[in-house]
């Protein structure tokens, strides 16, 4: 393979894992927490999310789906399973503006979330699979590693939107956001029992 058929097929594979990683839905909640954290902690939130969620993709893409084997579990369960997570996360910005009801658990609170299953998602780990045994996994890797970049560079912006839209403006847009993300989860539940039915 040559360098400009190298860099045309990373550019591909960066570009689908962004679209299933999907940063910008993330976005609502981070901006939520905006107003109860520090710069630093929002940064070392942003990070530990980034961290995490990119060490859980290379591990799907190294190990395939020799992972959900061993533990019995489909990406139907995953769908399920997140889709029920999501709920309650939406229900939590829709009643209190927050992911959790106690802001003093704020910031735990919304780490796993944004990590699994708002980026790592069942169609991140689908992909991660899929794409690591098509083009092979070191090429796949590194188009990960550029689309969790362009996360952590999205996810950084959300000082910027906080301070634009104000506390009044977050707090408005995080329910409204709360209202989409139990769409989401729903369909997520939907889905998986769907296709459990159907087997």
């Amino acid at each position: 393979m040559d360098f400009q058929s190298f860099i045309t097929e990373l550019g591909t594979l960066a570009v689908a894992f962004i679209i299933v990683l999907d940063p910008l839905g993330a976005l609502p909640i981070l901006v939520s927490l905006d107003s109860c954290l520090s710069t630093k902690e929002r940064r070392g939130l942003t990070y530990r999310v980034i961290i995490g969620a990119t060490i859980l993709l290379l591990v799907f893409i190294f190990t395939g789906t020799f992972m959900l084997s061993l533990f019995n579990i489909t990406l139907d369960d995953m769908r399920i399973g997140g889709g029920l997570l999501l709920v309650i996360i939406a229900i939590n910005l829709v009643v209190h503006g927050r992911v959790s009801s106690d802001q003093s658990e704020e910031y735990r609170a919304a780490i796993v979330p944004l990590i699994s299953p708002l980026l790592i998602g069942p169609g991140a780990i689908t992909v991660a699979v899929v794409l690591a045994t098509i083009h092979g996994v070191w090429i796949t890797s590194i188009a990960a590693l550029i689309a969790m970049f362009i996360c952590l560079i999205t996810f950084m912006a959300t000082g910027v939107i906080h301070r634009v839209i104000g506390d009044s403006g977050t707090a408005l847009v995080s329910r409204l956001m709360g209202v989409l993300i139990v769409t989401i989860g729903v369909s997520y539940i939907r889905i998986g029992v769907l296709h459990l039915i159907n087997r």
